[in-house]
């Protein structure tokens, strides 16, 4: 089973300029379908990076030290106006993992306590919920939300079902990075509003991809990368705490600006390069030049397009129907099961793509299922997805 027969093709979307694979520093005999890993830095927001570090090592002292919120002001701003938040309501980390952890870390759980997730959790999550629920005796529970999902209202469903009076804390992904499916944040914040639970999202894929606005979820907690979709230098990432909050969440490393404002306190934490947050604002003025909702709409009609091309071309089922997750840059397909059949694991044949076609891509075992997951940025071309679908199509056939 492929596409429903009543549905067409997905067409790939016009370039929004020539060339503009030249823009970004990829190596060009690599087909590169995994910008939603660890972004990729285009070059002039990379020279804007070095220019900076080349200014801060000039006078160190004064731009670490007396200069820090001057330092990072651009940024905080920019930041602000894309996530609908005031510019004090976060603070800066490396990603969003360590804005989980600082959470994490920040609150208080005793033995039997419960610290409830899906099981379209990051991984890298999954591990700092439970690390932390062994330290303090408290659960880590991870409810199944399986596939193929006929609807994303089934997440608030399973969820409703799952919380109980021992329930402390619920996580949820905002983009799901396994599956790369929306789910519903302000249902389940009304939810957990309603059952007096703090919920933290995990919105590592959003900033840059969804035209959001944080402080209309209802959440208590919210993390989100900048150097993902919004391609800021590695190490750009938030975390934003709801008012009533604030007071009780602190940075991994406290410092030297202990209580003396929440975001303060998480622009030092120490000796740290902090040219990688001071260069937000240039990578949020690189998008500025093509339009956001020009590259939004773009992106989103690739990764589709690259959807539905691998699910024809091998003969497989949406994981989700098509009306429910448009908004993304990355779309997961399930991959003919003779690929498993061929390969000892997903990670085998991931090296074998790269190794021999020079092809980018993660390869994910969900729910007993391998999948190809495809990102879609500005330097990608159609032929791009079709190098990979003749690839796997080539493998399947034996």
């Amino acid at each position: 089973m492929s596409l429903p027969p009543s549905q067409a093709l997905a067409a790939p979307p016009e370039p929004l300029g020539d060339r503009l694979d030249e823009l970004w520093a990829l190596d060009p005999s690599l087909t590169f379908l995994n910008h939603g890993s660890f972004g990729a830095v285009p070059r002039a927001v990379r020279r804007a990076f070095v220019a900076l570090q080349e200014r801060i090592e000039a006078r160190p002292i004064e731009h670490i030290d007396r200069r820090l919120g001057e330092l990072l002001a651009p940024s905080r701003a920019r930041t602000a106006a894309l996530l609908g938040v005031e510019p004090d309501s976060f603070g800066f980390v490396v990603n969003a993992t360590e804005g989980v952890n600082a959470v994490l870390q920040s609150l208080e759980f005793a033995p039997g306590d419960e610290l409830l997730t899906t099981s379209h959790v990051y991984n890298a999550v999954r591990n700092a919920m439970r690390y932390r629920a062994r330290r303090t005796g408290a659960r880590y529970v991870e409810v199944e939300v399986p596939l193929p999902l006929s609807d994303l209202d089934a997440v608030v469903d399973t969820l409703a079902a799952r919380l109980t009076p021992r329930t402390r804390l619920v996580v949820l992904d905002q983009v799901t990075s396994p599956t790369a499916l929306v789910f519903p944040v302000a249902r389940v914040a009304a939810l957990c509003a309603e059952r007096g639970v703090p919920l933290l999202v995990d919105g590592a894929h959003v900033p840059g991809m969804l035209d959001v606005d944080v402080d209309a979820l209802g959440c208590t907690y919210w993390t989100g990368n900048l150097h993902k979709w919004c391609c800021a230098p590695k190490g750009s990432a938030v975390l934003w705490v709801a008012p009533e909050r604030r007071a009780d969440v602190h940075p991994l490393a406290v410092s030297h600006l202990l209580d003396q404002g929440f975001a303060r306190e998480f622009d030092w934490q120490g000796t740290r390069d902090v040219a990688a947050w001071a260069t937000i604002a240039d990578a949020l003025a690189f998008f500025d030049e093509f339009g956001w909702e020009r590259v939004r709409a773009h992106n989103r009609a690739l990764a589709w397009f690259a959807h539905d091309l691998w699910c024809e071309r091998w003969q497989v089922a949406p994981i989700v129907p098509r009306e429910h997750a448009r908004e993304v840059f990355m779309a997961t397909v399930p991959l003919p099961e003779a690929i498993a059949r061929r390969y000892e694991s997903p990670a085998a044949f991931q090296r074998a793509l790269y190794a021999e076609d020079r092809i980018e891509v993660p390869i994910l075992e969900f729910g007993g299922r391998w999948h190809a997951r495809a990102s879609a940025q500005l330097y990608n071309r159609p032929a791009d997805y079709e190098r990979l679908a003749d690839a796997v199509a080539r493998r399947a056939a034996g």
